[in-house]
């Protein structure tokens, strides 16, 4: 991996939802899983943020103002530290586990199936307040819009938006060429946008060298006056 992390435990992240319930800024403030969407979302900016002033106030409101919360640098370390681990993912091009919490029936019992879905919305909605935040930072090509529409399938869409219609076509468009019927399925369908857009967004670096490489004819760096091959690099 590129960093040094510690990945959360479910422990850690319970104690992280736990803490985001108690921000002054009420339901401004996300939970847990719209946080991990926004995260998702920051790692893939390209320039990236330098500062966590850039970000990390908009996690308990749209305004990005001062709010009051228990344990404040509890919840400071747990987030930078799950940003960490999703940039490291990305940047490997690995998966990695989305936060998800998957919705249970009135006797306590997992929903499954098609029903099910709905538990990746607040992921899918922390991803897209990013993106709207930061739309400079992500190069919309035809590539990534047709990654994002992995993601963007499971945002309710608004019937009072002038381009519903349009919107929805698209949607039955990409649910008859890719369907998804379980929570599980749901999961690889939005990391498989992420990791795409990350291969779009976040190309890999070529390797750069401190100094020039040297070749076998050149002279010796060492200063003998002999050539490389003969020197220092006979046994290269």
């Amino acid at each position: 991996m590129t960093e040094n992390f510690r990945p959360l435990t479910d422990e850690d992240i319970n104690q992280l939802d736990d803490l985001l319930a108690t921000s002054s800024c009420g339901e401004d403030t996300f939970d847990v899983s719209m946080l991990d969407g926004f995260l998702s979302a920051i790692a893939l900016l390209n320039p990236p943020l330098k500062e966590d002033s850039e970000w990390y106030p908009y996690i308990f409101n749209e305004e990005g103002s001062a709010c009051e919360i228990d344990e404040p640098e509890t919840v400071k370390r747990l987030i930078t530290q799950r940003l960490q681990e999703i940039r490291a993912f990305q940047a490997q091009r690995q998966f990695y586990n989305p936060i998800i919490f998957p919705l249970e029936d009135e006797d306590g019992k997992q929903v499954t199936g098609p029903d099910g879905l709905v538990a990746l919305e607040p992921w899918a909605m922390g991803f897209y307040n990013a993106l709207a935040q930061y739309s400079d930072r992500v190069d919309v090509t035809e590539a990534i819009e047709a990654q994002l529409c992995r993601i963007h399938r499971f945002l309710e869409l608004d019937e009072e938006d002038p381009d519903y219609q349009q919107n929805l076509a698209i949607r039955q468009a990409v649910e008859k060429e890719h369907p998804v019927h379980t929570l599980e399925e749901g999961m690889l369908e939005m990391m498989q946008g992420v990791i795409e857009i990350a291969k779009l967004n976040l190309p890999n670096k070529p390797i750069s060298r401190a100094t020039p490489k040297v070749g076998r004819n050149d002279p010796c760096p060492c200063g003998s006056g002999k050539k490389y091959k003969n020197c220092c690099g006979k046994n290269a």
